[in-house]
C-alpha cells in the first residue's frame, strides 16, 4: 500500500535520452536532416537560408527580402497566400537573423505535399512588385520607429553596438531612414545571391514519402556557386559606460553585459550554471535582490546569447527612473559577491537540479528536439554536446563558479547601458 505520509526520495536526473537525427541530401545536393516521431500529427519544417545579417551589406536587406516572400507570389497574392495556408490549419512563420533567416511552417502531416507546394512557391516565384515593396517599407520603418520610443529596446540596441561596434553584423542598428531608402533592385540581388541557399530541417510525424516530396519541390534547383562569407571584424572592448536621455522614456532601461563565447567553448556550459546563479531563473539572486527585496522591478534577467561566431553576455531589467542608480549598484554587487563569497551547496544545488529538470522537460517534443540540434550544429558540434551537458552541470563545485566569476565577470570587462530620463 502506498504510504502517502513519507515523501518519495529525490533522485537527481543524471541522463537523458536524445533520439538521433538523421541527415541526408536531395538530388541537387541540399542538406536534410529529418526526425520522424509518429506520436504527434503534425509536422515543423524549417528552411535555415544563409541570409542573415552576416551575409548582408546592407542589414536593412535581411528583413525586407524575406518578408518580400509573404506579400504575393508569381501565382498568389499574399491574401491568396495567407488563405491557402489557413485552409490548410497552417501556419508560417517569417524569422530575419544574425546568422541565418528561416522559413518555418507548422501543419498537419496529412498535408505535407500541399504545405511544400505552397512553401515552393513562395521561395522560388515571389513577385517583387515595386507598390507592394514600398508599403512593406513604410510599414518597417513605423514599426521601428514605434520600437526607438521604448527604452527597452533602445537599451539592447545601443548595448550591442557598444560591444561589437555598430559596423558588425552583430551590432549593426536598424535605421527607419535606410529602410524606406532601400532599393527593390538591391532586395532582388541579395534575393538571387543568398536565398537558394538553404538547409531544411523537418521534423514530426513524417508521411513515407516525405522525401520524395521534399526531392520534388527543393532538390532540382541548382544550387548557387559562391565563397562562404568569412567575416573578420575587429571585437570592441565597448565603452564602461554608455547612456541616452531623453524625457520621453517612462522608465530606465539598464543593460550589463560584454561580448563572452558561444557553445563550442569549453567554459559554455560552466557558465550557463553561474548565469542561472545570477540571473537565470526565477530563483535567482537578481530576482530576490531587485524584484523580491527592493521591488524595483516586475524582472530581472540574464543570459548568454551564442550566436554561431562569437556570443556576448547580457543582463536586462527595467525599473523607475528614481531607482536607477540604486539598481546598478545592486547589480554590481551581487556580481562582486559571486567573485569574492562562495555559493552555499544548498543554492548551488537547488540551481542544477532546476537545470536538469528545465532541459529534461526541454525534450518533449520533435520540435524542441531539432531545435536542440540546430543550436549546435550551426557552432560546428553535434549532439553529443548535450551528454556532456548534466554530466558538467551535475559535477560543478563552488570553487569552479567563483573561479569563472573571477575570469569573466570583472567589473571593469562589463559595459554598462542605460537609456532613461
Amino acid at each position: 500500500m502506498l504510504d502517502r505520509k513519507t515523501e518519495p526520495a529525490f533522485k537527481p536526473l543524471k541522463k537523458v535520452s536524445i533520439p538521433e537525427v538523421h541527415k541526408e541530401s536531395l538530388s541537387n545536393g541540399t542538406s536534410l536532416t529529418y526526425l520522424n516521431h509518429k506520436s504527434t500529427s503534425v509536422f515543423k519544417i524549417e528552411l535555415v537560408i544563409k541570409a542573415g545579417s552576416w551575409y548582408a551589406s546592407d542589414y536593412h536587406l535581411v528583413p525586407l527580402t524575406l518578408k518580400m516572400l509573404n506579400e504575393g507570389t508569381l501565382q498568389k497574392s499574399g491574401k491568396e497566400v495567407a488563405e491557402a495556408f489557413d485552409k490548410l490549419g497552417s501556419f508560417i512563420e517569417f524569422v530575419p537573423g544574425f546568422d541565418n533567416s528561416s522559413l518555418v511552417i507548422y501543419g498537419l502531416s496529412k498535408y505535407l505535399e500541399q504545405n511544400l507546394e505552397t512553401l515552393s512557391e513562395i521561395l522560388f516565384e515571389p513577385a517583387f512588385e515595386l507598390n507592394t515593396f514600398s508599403n512593406l517599407k513604410d510599414r518597417e520603418a513605423q514599426k521601428l520607429e514605434l520600437n526607438l520610443e521604448k527604452s527597452s529596446y533602445k537599451a539592447s540596441t545601443i548595448q550591442r553596438a557598444n560591444l561589437f561596434g555598430n559596423k558588425h553584423p552583430y551590432g549593426v542598428i536598424a535605421s527607419p531612414g535606410k529602410l524606406r531608402n532601400s532599393s527593390l533592385v538591391a532586395v532582388k540581388e541579395f534575393y538571387n545571391t543568398r536565398f537558394k541557399d538553404f538547409d531544411i530541417l523537418i521534423s514530426g510525424n513524417l508521411p513515407t514519402n516525405s522525401h520524395s516530396l521534399l526531392d520534388k519541390f527543393f532538390g532540382h534547383h541548382v544550387l548557387p556557386e559562391f565563397p562562404r562569407v568569412n567575416q573578420s571584424f575587429k571585437l570592441l572592448n565597448g565603452e564602461n559606460r554608455i547612456e541616452e536621455r531623453n524625457s520621453k522614456f517612462v522608465q530606465s532601461s539598464i543593460r550589463v553585459g560584454r561580448t563572452l563565447f558561444n557553445r563550442s567553448h569549453s567554459d559554455y556550459i560552466d557558465f550557463m550554471v553561474l548565469n542561472e546563479v545570477l540571473g537565470g531563473y526565477f530563483g535567482s539572486r537578481l530576482m530576490k535582490n531587485i524584484r523580491e527585496e527592493k521591488g524595483f522591478t516586475y524582472g530581472i534577467y540574464s543570459q548568454l546569447c551564442a550566436l554561431n561566431h562569437k556570443g556576448f553576455y547580457t543582463l536586462a531589467t527595467d525599473v523607475n527612473s528614481d531607482n536607477e542608480s540604486e539598481t546598478i549598484s545592486e547589480i554590481l554587487l551581487e556580481i562582486e559577491k559571486l567573485r569574492t563569497e562562495s555559493i552555499s551547496t544548498e543554492e548551488l544545488n537547488t540551481v542544477k537540479n532546476y537545470m536538469a529538470g528545465t532541459f529534461a522537460g526541454s525534450l518533449g517534443t520533435p520540435f524542441s528536439l531539432m531545435d536542440k540540434y540546430k543550436a549546435v550544429h550551426y557552432q560546428g558540434l553535434g549532439l553529443t554536446f548535450y551528454d556532456q551537458y548534466l554530466d558538467s552541470v551535475n559535477s560543478i563545485s563552488p570553487d569552479r563558479l567563483q573561479s569563472l566569476a573571477n575570469q569573466y565577470l570583472q567589473e571593469q570587462d562589463l559595459s554598462l547601458a542605460v537609456v532613461g530620463r
